[in-house]
C-alpha cells in the first residue's frame, strides 16, 4: 500500500516521519520545502502537487491548519479528490469543523473514495515519540483496514463511530484541553500572588483530584520552564475553541466556559502571544495581573 501525506507542519512532520521509519512507501507534499527535503533524504518521494500525489497512492493523509485549507486542498479543482482513484482512502487528520468534515465525506463518497477522519490526540512531544492517539471516524470495514496503518504513526486508535465522529470527538477533547489552559493559569497566578511556592503548589495540584494532564505533563516542560516554543500554537488553540463554540451554537447548547476561554485566548493573541505554546496563557495571565512570570 502506497501512502501520501500532505501537510508537514509541527505535528504532520512527526507523523509522516514515523510512517517512513516503519517502512511505508511514502510520498509527501507541503508548501514549505524544508520538511519535504528532510523526508526525501530519508527515502520518501516528493510530489509536485496534491493532485499528482493523490493519483499515485492508495491512501492520502491530510494534516492541515483548518477548515479553509482542508476545503482548498481536498475539494479544489486540482485538489486531492480530483486525483484519487475510486476505492482509495482519504483520511483527514486535521482539526476542522463538523460542516466541513461532513462535506468532505459526501464529496469522497460521491466519487467512490473511502473517507475517514482521524484527528490526533496528545501532545506534539507524544507525536515525536510515536505515541499519538487517533480519534477515528470510519465505517467498521475501513476501521479494520486503517488501524494498522495509523498504529505505524501512533500507539492508540479509538474508533469513535462513522465518518465525521472523529472530528466531533476531537472538538470535545480540545474544548477540555484548552479550557484547562485558562484554569491552570488562574490557579498558578493566584498561588504566586498569595506567596505560595510554585513547586509546592504544582505538587499539590498534580497530586490531588485537581490534577489534569495539561498541568501535569505539559506545564513543567513548557511555560513553567520558560519554553514557549509552540507544541500547540495559541493561534491554533483559538481556532479549535472557535470550532467547538460554533458546534455548540449549531447544536443549541450553551458553552459558557468554552466561550470565556475563547475570549481569553483572543485577548492573549492581541497581546502578541501568537507563535507561542498554548501554555503561554499563564504568562499572559501573570502579565495581566502585574506579576512576574510563574516558573518552577
Amino acid at each position: 500500500m502506497k501512502v501520501g501525506f500532505i501537510g508537514l507542519g509541527r505535528m504532520g512532520f512527526a507523523l509522516a516521519s514515523h510512517l517512513q521509519r516503519n517502512g511505508v512507501d511514502l510520498a509527501v507534499h507541503d508548501l514549505q520545502s524544508a520538511p519535504v527535503d528532510k523526508l526525501v533524504a530519508q527515502g520518501a518521494s516528493p510530489a509536485a502537487n496534491v493532485q499528482a500525489l493523490a493519483a499515485s497512492v492508495d491512501v492520502v493523509f491530510t494534516m492541515l491548519p483548518g477548515p479553509k485549507q482542508a476545503r482548498e486542498v481536498i475539494l479544489g479543482a486540482a485538489g486531492v479528490l480530483s486525483g484519487l482513484r475510486p476505492g482509495s482512502f482519504l483520511v483527514e487528520l486535521s482539526t476542522i469543523d463538523t460542516d466541513t468534515v461532513d462535506e468532505l465525506w459526501r464529496a469522497a463518497r460521491d466519487k467512490g473514495v473511502r473517507f475517514a477522519d482521524a484527528p490526533v490526540g496528545r501532545l506534539a512531544a507524544h507525536a515525536d515519540r510515536g505515541e499519538s492517539l487517533f480519534m477515528l471516524g470510519a465505517t467498521e470495514a475501513d476501521h479494520a483496514e486503517l488501524e494498522p496503518l495509523l498504529l505505524k504513526m501512533g500507539s492508540t486508535v479509538l474508533h469513535c463511530g462513522e465518518p465525521g465522529m472523529g472530528t466531533r470527538m476531537k472538538l470535545i477533547n480540545n474544548l477540555m484541553v484548552l479550557c484547562y489552559c485558562q484554569l491552570n493559569s488562574e490557579a498558578l497566578v493566584l498561588a504566586k500572588a498569595l506567596g505560595l511556592d510554585t513547586r509546592k503548589t504544582f505538587d499539590v495540584l498534580t497530586g490531588t483530584t485537581a490534577t489534569n494532564g495539561q498541568l501535569k505533563e505539559k506545564w513543567p516542560v513548557k511555560v513553567l520552564k520558560g519554553d514557549l516554543t509552540p507544541g500547540f500554537d495559541i493561534a491554533l488553540g483559538f481556532k479549535d475553541l472557535t470550532l467547538a463554540c460554533q458546534a455548540a451554537q449549531s447544536a443549541a447548547v450553551s458553552l459558557p466556559m468554552g466561550n470565556l476561554a475563547r475570549s481569553m485566548f483572543q485577548l492573549a493573541r492581541h497581546a502578541g502571544k501568537d507563535g507561542q505554546d498554548t501554555s503561554c496563557m499563564t504568562d499572559f495571565w501573570a502579565e495581566s495581573n502585574g506579576l512576574d512570570p510563574v516558573r518552577l
